[in-house]
Order: C-alpha cells, then sequence, then structure tokens
C-alpha cells in the first residue's frame, strides 16, 4: 500500500471516527467499510494535518482540466464524505456514476451517503444497483447490512447481507467487521 492510500485511510478512519460506523470499525481495527481510493492531490503525507479546503481546491481545478474524469468527482466525493458534508458528497458521486456506471464503489459510497443524511431507503437503492452491476463486491454487502440494520431495522436481512460479506472476504476486513456485526446481532 502506498502512502497516498494509507493517508486517505487514516484520514477516512479519523473522520468516522466520530460517526456512525463507529461500531464496526472499531471491532474492526480501522475504517474496514469505505474505499481506499487513490488520491492524487499531493496533501496525502500521514504525518501532515490534511487541509480540506487546499484539496477541494486542487481537486476542483484538475477537473477544469479534465471535466469529465469520473475518478476526481469520485475522490471529491470522499473528501465531503469524510468532511461529514453528506450532501455534497451526494452530488459528486452521483456525477462520478453518470460518468461510470459501472463503478459499485462509488455506488457503496452514494448509498452510505444517503443513509447518513436519513434516506436509508434511498440508500438501499443505490446498494442495490452496485450489487446488480458487480454481486462480488464485498464491501456493498457490509454497507447493506449496516443500512439495512441501522437504517432500517430489518435484522434478519442484514445478517443474510453481512453473510455474503464473510462469504466473499472471510479473511479481510470487511469480513472482520461483518462477523462483528453477526456477534454483535446474535446477541440481540
Amino acid at each position: 500500500m502506498n502512502i497516498k492510500n494509507i493517508a486517505l485511510v487514516l484520514l477516512l478512519a479519523l473522520a468516522f471516527g466520530a460517526g456512525g460506523y463507529w461500531l464496526g470499525t472499531k471491532r474492526a481495527g480501522e475504517d474496514s467499510l469505505r474505499t481506499n481510493r487513490a488520491s492524487t492531490t499531493g496533501y496525502s503525507s500521514p504525518a501532515r494535518t490534511v487541509d480540506y479546503r487546499r484539496v477541494v481546491i486542487t481537486l476542483k481545478e484538475q477537473l477544469k482540466g479534465t471535466p469529465e474524469d469520473w475518478a476526481i468527482y469520485a475522490r471529491l466525493g470522499d473528501i465531503y464524505f469524510g468532511m461529514r458534508r453528506f450532501e455534497e458528497a451526494i452530488e459528486y458521486y452521483k456525477k462520478a456514476i453518470e460518468l461510470n456506471p459501472d463503478d459499485v464503489d462509488t455506488y457503496n459510497d452514494l448509498g452510505l451517503s444517503n443513509h447518513y443524511i436519513g434516506k436509508s431507503l434511498e440508500g438501499l437503492k443505490y446498494i442495490e444497483e452496485g450489487i446488480k452491476r458487480n454481486p462480488y463486491y464485498h464491501r456493498i454487502w457490509l454497507t447493506k447490512g449496516f443500512i439495512l440494520a441501522y437504517g432500517l431495522g430489518r435484522k434478519d436481512e442484514a445478517e443474510k447481507a453481512w453473510q455474503m460479506a464473510l462469504k466473499l472476504d472471510p479473511e479481510g476486513q470487511v469480513g472482520k467487521a461483518a462477523k462483528a456485526y453477526l456477534e454483535e446481532f446474535s446477541k440481540k
């Protein structure tokens, strides 16, 4: 894993520390529901405090030169997600999907963003669309379970989604998080 990916993971893990994922990510040891999209902003040293404003400005400048670059829209969505500005994240994720409708990771993030603004049912629609496009993407199953359990109170369906995530990634962070959720819900 390169330094940029490590920095993005650290940034996202910090952002989630105060958020709704603290249950799953604490047990998994790190943020297990977000992507490791590489940043090309130059502001990615793990020892450096991230200046979100500068990162956004840099990405928006890059967008001026390549307005059809879906990955920049996705990264902007990730930055706004990390800042817990989910409505702005949604805007950028939707544009990323418009430009690259096969980017399942962005469907995952778009669904999660909708969940965080109280639109869990709408978020689940994006999750389902992502699953149609790639049913083997383990993170989206973890997110589906999270939204079903915590947003919609549909425990049985959530457990099935987490079982699928565990099946697809039994030894990885996603699988570990799915297992932790399953253990938590088996006690209820």
